[in-house]
């Protein structure tokens, strides 16, 4: 099987060849052209040969000019909906045409995504989250114009080539847990436009990201999408095979990413057998549950990929 087949045969539940195997690193690109952001995955999907080209999304949503706060209605009603002109979707759209250009029909591309609640907060803050069920209308039409915009793209992405989306959520994450909301919070501020975003991308594959610790999988098991990742590994998440037993989805994820680049080599081989032993061959993907740090030696990179490559 090609790295396209291998991609499909896992997501739909067909017996591959063997398990994908992926992995994803920050470049901090937030000032650099799409060109040479899709430069720096290139160098880096060539060297290790990873099945799956999972591009990150480094350009932050756009906040309004001088917007420091959102302690106020006022200042939540300074979102509208945005031209997919700005510079952040402008060089993510040129960085995914690139990466079609060179890596052929064949190598699947799955562009990252955030929900527009996050979209919102990881730019101005997640301390700002306090004052949005303080203004409920004006929040409504913040999150949807972000929505609205965040859809538009979506659309525009599939065109530039992605076969995909990578939509990191933190809807999951428990009260009490770091970014975690209550349960109202997550019903009328973040389940509605998540829901948007996925059915926006519908038609593609769709990897619901279930970003964090202290994850309630029960807030997200009704969510429309074809893979389902999580850092499985960290303590009081779900484990792969529970993530595969709640949902019934293909299941991305196995490597622990917040220990892998100070990780013994047999403790890696080990790692990623247990996860075998848990979920099997199909309907997984080789993954870290999130991001790795982008100072992970080469080495453990491809002792990652040999082995992962060998199952």
């Amino acid at each position: 099987m090609n790295r396209r087949e291998l991609f499909l045969a896992a997501v739909e539940g067909r017996e591959p060849d063997r398990p994908p195997v992926t992995a994803w690193v920050h470049f901090l690109s937030d000032h650099l052209s799409g060109e040479d952001t899709a430069e720096l995955h290139l160098k880096f999907l060539r060297e290790y040969d990873w099945d799956v080209a999972k591009l990150m999304n480094d350009y932050r949503y756009p906040v309004p000019a001088g917007l420091e706060r959102l302690d106020g209605a006022e200042a939540m009603r300074r979102f509208r909906r945005l031209s997919l002109d700005e510079p952040a979707f402008a060089r993510q759209l040129a960085a995914i045409r690139r990466l079609r250009r060179e890596l052929g029909p064949d190598w699947p591309i799955l562009d990252t995504l955030f929900d527009p609640y996050q979209q919102v907060l990881r730019n101005v803050g997640f301390a700002e989250g306090v004052h949005i069920p303080r203004h409920r209308q004006a929040a409504l039409d913040m999150l949807g114009a972000v929505g609205d915009t965040l859809s538009a793209y979506v659309a525009a992405a599939r065109e530039a080539g992605a076969d995909g989306f990578f939509l990191s959520i933190n809807s999951a994450i428990r009260e009490g847990f770091p970014r975690g909301v209550d349960d109202a919070v997550f019903r009328d501020f973040q389940r509605p436009f998540d829901l948007r975003l996925l059915a926006a991308a519908a038609g593609s594959v769709r990897v619901l990201h279930v970003h964090g610790v202290g994850l309630d999988l029960d807030r997200v098991r009704d969510y429309p999408c074809e893979v389902v990742s999580l850092s499985d590994r960290l303590p009081g998440n779900p484990s792969l095979a529970q993530a595969r037993e709640r949902t019934g989805k293909c299941v991305m994820g196995g490597i622990d990413e917040t220990r892998i680049q100070e990780k013994p080599l047999p403790e890696l081989r080990a790692e990623i057998d247990d996860a075998l032993a848990q979920v099997g061959r199909s309907r997984w993907i080789v993954a870290p549950g999130c991001t790795i740090p982008s100072f992970t030696p080469q080495r453990t990179l491809r002792c990652l990929r040999d082995h992962a490559g060998a199952l």
